[in-house]
């Protein structure tokens, strides 16, 4: 009977044993974790994440003797999230441009439906650029608009510009979304925003002392004129709607300040007094007129003119611009380039012999000159790139303009007698407009 009992413990013990001791035969757990580790690693980044739990041995009981259990590995997907791919945020343009050989396509200007990355300049196809159409429902008025009451429109401000303006160039960008006006040194540094709106501030226009700078914005709807302080302060519109109110242009006295307007149901010229009353219609033509600019002695004003396309009324996009120069009352209208393509955005040089302008009459758009009287026209600019909107230095020795040659619109500057050319904006957004403060 004991050694019964001795035998039936000693094989009760060997059961146990052999309950505790992993199988020969089953799987080798330390080898299934390495198998597992290689393999998360080589799938580590954009596939799932690979993780192994092992089913836990059970204890043996003096009935049964289990075998380890194989070992489960476990799939967990990990979703795929913007901050898994890149934790850098990057800030994509609103404005698309993609320039090719030839002529841009057609550069609406402002309307109260337009959106606010309208391509309104020279991009791929160059073809000419055209005003929007005006709305129909404009009732033409022969009186001068009534005297609108400008009204103050706070607006914050989180750069403050250098008070000191003297050789400075405004500019407008959409590099934080929408279009802005920037103020920069003349070399291109020292770059500081002076509007901060959702809306799109664009045509800067500075007064002759430097003091105050105008501009165009559909911050209130419709496009109307503004007047700040060359640091951005003091905010006042000088226009009122329904109508649209663009491109001013501040006389040399600074007294007045000429525009384009819609609002008789095409574009003309309008001049009105620095503060936003007395508008009178200077051209009253069925054509399209725009982008008036002074003359330094303020006697003239040159401007671009649809009024020579075979259609002018039905022409647009694509109309034939012709260069035009009046009297700063209207009178003694005269055609200054009379060339079958387009010429566009005059400016008058600080010397007042001299105008600039763009045109596509070789291919593309480039920049030329010519003398007051529209004799002795020079071409400028020799790029396949699209080349618009020249404004002078105060000296005259210089011009800044808009090109595409690198890719998006940027702002360049070009010594007039030795055609170098320099590039000062860096950005990925487009910059317009640029307009060189008087010293």
């Amino acid at each position: 009977m004991g050694q019964f009992r001795r035998t039936w413990i000693y094989l009760l013990l060997c059961g146990i044993l052999v309950a505790c001791v992993p199988s020969r035969s089953g799987p080798d757990i330390k080898a299934t974790q390495r198998a597992a580790r290689s393999q998360a690693t080589l799938m580590a980044g954009a596939l799932p994440t690979v993780t192994w739990t092992p089913t836990p041995v059970q204890t043996a009981t003096p009935t049964s003797i289990p075998m380890a259990t194989t070992p489960t590995i476990v799939q967990v997907a990990t979703p795929l999230t913007a901050a898994t791919l890149d934790s850098t945020p990057v800030e994509t343009p609103l404005v698309s441009f993609t320039p090719t050989p030839g002529q841009p396509t057609p550069r609406p200007l402002p309307s109260s439906t337009a959106s606010p990355t309208r391509p309104r300049l020279p991009t791929a196809t160059l073809a000419p650029t055209s005003p929007p159409t005006a709305s129909p429902t404009m009732a033409p008025t022969a009186s001068p608009s009534p005297p609108p009451t400008p009204t103050s429109t706070p607006t914050p401000m989180p750069v403050t510009a250098t008070p000191d303006t003297r050789g400075k160039i405004a500019f407008a960008s959409n590099r934080h979304g929408n279009f802005e006006i920037y103020l920069m040194n003349s070399d291109g540094s020292g770059t500081v925003r002076l509007t901060n709106h959702p809306a799109d501030d664009t045509r800067p226009a500075w007064s002759p002392d430097g003091t105050r700078i105008a501009f165009e914005s559909n911050r209130d709807g419709d496009y109307q004129i503004y007047v700040m302080n060359a640091d951005g302060s003091g905010l006042l519109r000088l226009t009122e709607g329904p109508s649209n109110n663009v491109s001013p242009a501040w006389s040399p006295d600074g007294r007045r300040i000429a525009f384009a307007s819609d609002r008789d149901g095409n574009w003309e010229i309008y001049v009105m007094n620095a503060d936003g009353s007395g508008a009178t219609n200077l051209t009253q033509h069925p054509a399209d007129d725009y982008g008036p600019s002074w003359s330094p002695d303020g006697a003239r004003i040159v401007f671009d003119s649809s009024r020579d396309d075979p259609d002018p009324g039905n022409c647009r996009p694509y109309c034939a611009y012709e260069v035009y120069v009046m009297n700063a009352d209207g009178s003694g209208l005269r055609n200054l380039t009379n060339h079958p393509a387009q010429d566009q955005n005059p400016a008058w040089s600080p010397g007042g012999d001299r105008i600039a302008f763009a045109s596509g009459r070789d291919d593309n758009w480039e920049l030329y000159m010519m003398n007051a009287d529209g004799s002795g026209v020079t071409r400028l600019t020799h790029h396949p790139a699209a080349d618009d909107q020249p404004t002078w230095s105060p000296n005259g020795r210089r011009l800044v303009f808009i090109s595409s040659r690198d890719g998006n619109l940027e702002i360049y500057v070009m010594d007039v007698s030795s055609g170098a050319v320099t590039r000062l904006t860096q950005n990925t957004a487009d910059e317009w407009d640029p307009a060189w403060s008087p010293q």
